[in-house]
């Protein structure tokens, strides 16, 4: 795991040694009786409730939450088909993992919550978001939601998901590998893809199919909180430019750019992530009590 070096390597050990003891781990049944794995530490408001992408895990914002912690409360969670949750699912969806994420707000009872969602946690943490009402203070996307007004056309995912099932990891390694910045350390790539390869297949697939049913600007518009992106400038093919015009039709929404990264951002330049997550967290904070689109 630590093999990988740069930043990361530095993070995670960082993460380790700064308090690792003071972290409360637990389990959360979602409604249809599948496992959700949550950890939690630090103290303080806003609670930051990490939200991680596509056949990830937690861990994948262990830079963020180890540096959060200082001031805030911090909970990250395996969403389930991920890391040590269950995934004992008969249907899979992006929306259903939204309400798993509501679920473990409500069962920690956690208020005042900033969800920040990574990739496919960025739609994820909007439908939460839909259903938690005035828990949630704001939502800040991770290199997702580029243009709410976007769909990928149903047959483009069943094509997508057929190249799974035909060869599951040579086309996990293959979609890895081009979502990375030509500068990135080459050790984090085979890092991402190990922790890609522990997640459950059936859910994965399944889940990449469900993005069809996913109406981000209905999830941006029901939201009802500031949203902000932190997204990598764009590197064609693979991370589109962000539409910050299109997606301010349906919230209170801006976004940071940061270059010279790929799609897991947060792994590649940590520092310069927590910088800017902090910013928009302040600006969340200063927004105060009252969701002006509520």
């Amino acid at each position: 795991m630590l093999r990988v070096m740069g930043p990361l390597t530095c993070a995670l050990l960082g993460a380790a040694l700064l308090g690792a003891a003071e972290r409360e781990h637990g389990n959360v049944v979602a409604a249809d009786g599948v496992r959700i794995a949550w950890e939690a530490r630090g103290t303080g408001t806003p609670v930051v409730v990490m939200v991680h992408c596509w056949a990830c895990d937690r861990q994948f914002f262990e830079p963020q939450a180890a540096a959060l912690a200082s001031d805030h409360r911090v909970v990250t969670l395996d969403l389930p088909g991920h890391g040590k949750s269950g995934a004992g699912r008969a249907r899979w969806s992006v929306t259903g993992l939204g309400a798993d994420v509501a679920h473990v707000v409500k069962k920690l009872k956690l208020d005042r919550v900033v969800l920040v969602g990574h990739s496919m946690g960025g739609p994820t943490a909007l439908a939460a978001a839909n259903l938690l009402g005035e828990r949630v203070a704001g939502v800040v996307l991770v290199d997702t939601v580029h243009d709410a007004e976007t769909k990928i056309p149903g047959e483009a995912l069943e094509r997508y998901a057929a190249t799974f099932e035909a060869d599951y990891e040579g086309t996990m390694r293959g979609m890895i590998r081009a979502l990375f910045a030509g500068q990135a350390d080459p050790a984090l790539p085979e890092w991402v893809l190990e922790r890609a390869l522990l997640a459950d297949r059936k859910a994965t697939v399944a889940l990449l199919r469900s993005f069809k049913d996913v109406d981000n600007s209905k999830l941006l518009a029901g939201a009802g909180v500031p949203v902000r992106a932190i997204n990598a400038a764009p590197l064609p093919p693979a991370i589109p430019e962000t539409k910050t015009e299109a997606n301010r039709r349906y919230a209170d929404f801006d976004a940071v750019l940061i270059e010279g990264v790929g799609h897991y951002l947060q792994l590649e330049k940590p520092a310069e992530f927590n910088a800017a997550l902090r910013n928009v967290l302040a600006q969340i904070a200063r927004a105060g009590q009252q969701h002006p689109l509520r």
